[in-house]
């Protein structure tokens, strides 16, 4: 039997506007304030610069997972390679990316309000907040998606 990659077993939905960005929410648990997200980036594909709001916990599973400062997109501030495993309290606005042969992450991200995070414009102001009802919106989606 030929070794798969996890990327290639996954039902992956692109970010609306974001080319070579993908994500599959795996769970989302009100009760606990939660959200598990897997998320892919095509190489060199980065995305937004946003913000996690509260506490994140991050494994990087296949391929690099860039982090670029916010407001120098140019200044690369860690490159996490696979097998990687992060934790943050939240806070931290930086852009993300895909590194040469592209990233797949886990995400494990905790809510502050029932929001997850936010994401900036190209004057650095917020620009839409992400919550935990916007990712139960992202399963509905996969679950249809499934079904075709």
């Amino acid at each position: 039997m030929k070794a798969q990659l996890l990327s290639s077993t996954i039902n992956w939905i692109e970010f609306p506007g974001f080319p070579g960005l993908y994500y599959n929410v795996l769970d989302v648990d009100k009760n606990d304030d939660s959200v598990e997200l897997l998320m892919k980036f095509e190489p060199g594909v980065r995305c937004i610069p946003h913000r996690h709001i509260g506490p994140v916990k991050t494994l990087v599973l296949e391929g690099e997972h860039l982090i670029y400062k916010v407001d120098d997109p140019n200044e690369l501030v860690d490159s996490r390679p696979a097998g990687t495993f992060t934790t943050h309290n939240g806070d931290e606005s930086h852009i993300e990316a895909g590194g040469d042969q592209g990233a797949v992450i886990l995400l494990s991200m905790t809510s502050i309000n029932g929001d997850i995070w936010e994401t900036y414009d190209e004057d650095l102001r917020v620009d839409r907040i992400s919550s935990t009802n916007d990712f139960e919106r992202g399963l509905r989606k996969q679950a249809l998606a499934e079904q075709m």
